[in-house]
C-alpha cells in the first residue's frame, strides 16, 4: 500500500554565505557529518527513467521530499551548501557525483554523464569559498563518479561494471572508466590507502546507492547487487532482495543514518544491530534509484 505523500515542509535555512573550514575535512564514510554540498531537484527529474516497476518520478513531490530531507540534516547539526541546479541537468541533485574528500582536500571527478560536466566548476568553486584545496582531479579521457566511491578507515573502494546482464526493462549504467579509477586509485595509495575494486551489477545507478559504510567497521550492502567478498574487512550487514537500494543511506556518525522509510525490511535489520536510522521519505528519489547518500556531497566528517 502507497503512503500518504508527506506534509510539505519548509526548507531548512542555508546561509547565502559560505561556511570554511580546516582540515583534515573527511577522514572516511563513518565520521560525524559536519557539511555538505545540496543540489535542489528541478522538474527535470520527471524525465529520468524510472527503476524495474515504479512510475515516473513526480517534480512537485520530489521538492517536497527534498525540503525535509534538508530540515532533517539541519536538525542533525549538519551545515548545507547549497548549489543552483542547471534545469538542463535533471540529475544534478545527486552531487555526491562531483568531488571524493580526503582529509587534505577535495578530489574532483570527470563524470560518465557528459551534460552533467558542467557541474564541476560550479562545486570547485563552492570549495574555494569553503577553502577546502582542491588536490587532484580526474583527467580526460578518464571518467569517474563521485558515487562509486566509498570510504572505510585505511581502504578506498572503487565500485566496478561487471558487465552482468541486466534483466530485461532494467536500465544499464555507466561507472566511469579503467583509466578514471586509476587516478583517483594513485593518489589514494600516495597517501597509503588500499585500493579495493567491488564488482557491482549493470544495473546499478553507483555503487553508493547499494553499499553504505554505516559504521567504521560495518557496511550495510546489497548482496544481489555487489560482490560483498571485496568487504572482508568489514562487519557485514545485507540487504533484502528487493530492497537494494535501501543500502544507499547517509551516514551522520558512526552507526547513525538518514534512510528512506520506504524500505520497511531494512529499517528494523539495522536497528536490530544497534544502528539509529532516522527514517524520511523520500521516495520520489528512490523511484530513479537515487539515495539519500547520493544527494549529498560531503566536505567535512569529524
Amino acid at each position: 500500500m502507497e503512503l500518504a505523500p508527506a506534509p510539505r515542509a519548509k526548507s531548512a535555512k542555508v546561509t547565502t554565505v559560505t561556511p570554511t573550514f580546516e582540515g583534515p575535512f573527511v577522514r572516511g564514510d563513518a565520521g560525524a557529518l559536519r557539511a555538505v554540498i545540496i543540489v535542489a531537484p528541478n522538474a527535470g527529474i520527471a524525465s529520468i527513467s524510472p527503476t524495474h516497476g515504479e512510475s515516473n518520478a513526480i517534480a512537485e513531490r520530489a521538492s517536497e521530499q527534498f525540503a525535509v530531507f534538508t530540515s532533517r540534516l539541519a536538525a542533525h547539526g549538519v551545515k548545507l551548501v547549497p548549489l543552483e541546479a542547471t534545469p538542463a541537468v535533471p540529475l544534478a541533485v545527486l552531487c555526491a557525483d562531483c568531488a571524493v574528500v580526503f582529509e587534505e582536500g577535495a578530489f574532483l571527478m570527470r563524470p560518465s554523464d557528459q551534460l552533467r560536466r558542467g557541474e564541476i566548476a560550479l562545486v570547485e568553486a563552492a570549495l574555494a569559498r569553503a577553502q577546502i584545496p582542491v588536490v587532484g582531479r580526474i583527467e580526460a579521457p578518464g571518467l569517474l563518479d563521485g558515487g562509486d566511491v566509498l570510504r572505510a578507515g585505511d581502504t578506498l573502494y572503487l565500485g566496478v561494471d561487471k558487465k552482468r546482464q541486466a534483466e530485461i526493462g532494467l536500465p544499464r549504467f555507466t561507472h566511469g572508466n579503467e583509466l578514471g579509477r586509476e587516478q583517483l586509485a594513485a593518489y589514494a595509495r600516495s597517501k597509503q590507502l588500499k585500493v579495493v575494486e567491488v564488482a557491482m551489477a549493470s544495473e546499478v545507478r553507483h555503487l553508493r546507492s547499494v553499499a553504505s559504510l554505516v559504521g567504521t567497521q560495518t557496511v550495510l550492502y546489497a548482496g544481489g547487487l555487489i560482490d560483498g567478498t571485496a568487504f572482508v574487512d568489514l562487519e557485514k550487514i545485507e540487504a533484502p532482495r528487493g530492497e537494494d537500494y535501501g543500502a544507499g543511506v547517509l551516514t551522520l556518525g558512526d552507526r547513525r543514518v538518514l534512510a528512506n522509510l520506504r524500505f520497511r525490511e531494512t529499517i528494523p535489520l539495522l536497528r536490530k544491530a544497534k544502528v539509529s536510522v532516522d527514517a524520511i521519505d523520500l521516495w520520489e528519489f528512490g523511484k530513479i534509484g537515487a539515495t539519500p547518500s547520493s544527494m549529498a556531497l560531503v566536505l567535512k566528517r569529524d
